[in-house]
């Protein structure tokens, strides 16, 4: 499963026209703020080619820290560093185990590529709802190798949102109970406003999506602060089905997925 920005800004997206007199929740960034995000994945593969079989499970904690460099009147600067990195990953009755605070085993390719994506960064510029609107990565994060870790990819590019920030209208009138689907041809998602209070709202969502290499199921939920537009928290449990490339091999696959992401303002 895949998170990318343009899925965050769907989930939490209510129509302008059916709501009238929506004020958008804006963070106040300032120079010094950090955010630290860390996400939680439990992943279980089965991957098939003929009579082989591979099962691939894995659990993986990541943590990022995003830090606010310089700020103006239209956004500001965010550098994102990644801190922490503990992955394990169960193989043909193999298991590795990596953990950022010990040195990588230079015999091992999933270490070492993992120690390079820990040393990535990247900086991104950002208008005051957390949209991006330039990105400058120092290190290019391979995707085979994060999917294959079961680690979460974050897609930066411009006009997406921050990982952790939600593009949320915020009106009175949206009441608990209310619901709108967003489709595309690939994709369906129906999205509930689960439970509101004055500080935070809660969105339920069911998605398919269809078409591509792997179709998928997801529900999840998200808790949002209505002041900021900040994803307190994040949760997902994905199915999905398809084909993935292994080494240059192509198997059928069939993976499950649950995400727990959690981001604070220090």
């Amino acid at each position: 499963m895949k998170f990318t920005p343009t899925r965050v800004k769907h989930i939490l997206l209510i129509t302008l026209s059916v709501i009238s007199g929506v004020v958008c929740a804006q963070v106040r960034f300032k120079k010094g703020d950090e955010f630290q995000r860390q996400v939680l994945t439990k992943s279980n593969c089965v991957l098939q080619r003929g009579s082989q079989t591979l099962h691939v499970s894995s659990f993986s904690i990541v943590t990022k820290t995003y830090r606010v460099t310089e700020v103006s009147d239209k956004g500001a600067t965010i550098i994102i560093t990644t801190d922490k990195i503990i992955d394990t990953i169960n193989a043909m009755d193999q298991n590795l185990v990596y953990n950022s605070d010990k040195a990588a085993d230079p015999n091992s390719a999933i270490q070492v590529g993992l120690q390079k994506t820990l040393n990535a960064r990247s900086a991104v510029m950002v208008n005051n709802k957390g949209e991006i609107l330039s990105v400058r990565n120092t290190v290019a994060v391979n995707d085979t190798l994060l999917s294959f870790a079961g680690i979460q990819p974050e897609y930066l590019s411009p006009g997406a949102m921050l990982q952790f920030m939600a593009d949320f209208p915020l009106n009175p009138s949206v009441k608990k109970g209310y619901s709108w689907t967003d489709a595309t041809p690939l994709k369906e998602t129906n999205y509930t406003i689960y439970a509101i209070t004055g500080h935070t709202t809660t969105i339920t969502h069911k998605t398919s999506i269809l078409g591509g290499n792997m179709n998928s199921r997801i529900n999840g939920s998200l808790l949002i602060d209505n002041f900021t537009g900040l994803i307190l928290k994040r949760y997902a449990q994905s199915v999905s089905t398809g084909y993935e490339m292994v080494n240059g091999i192509v198997y059928t696959a069939t993976r499950r997925t649950a995400t727990t992401e959690v981001t604070v303002k220090k």
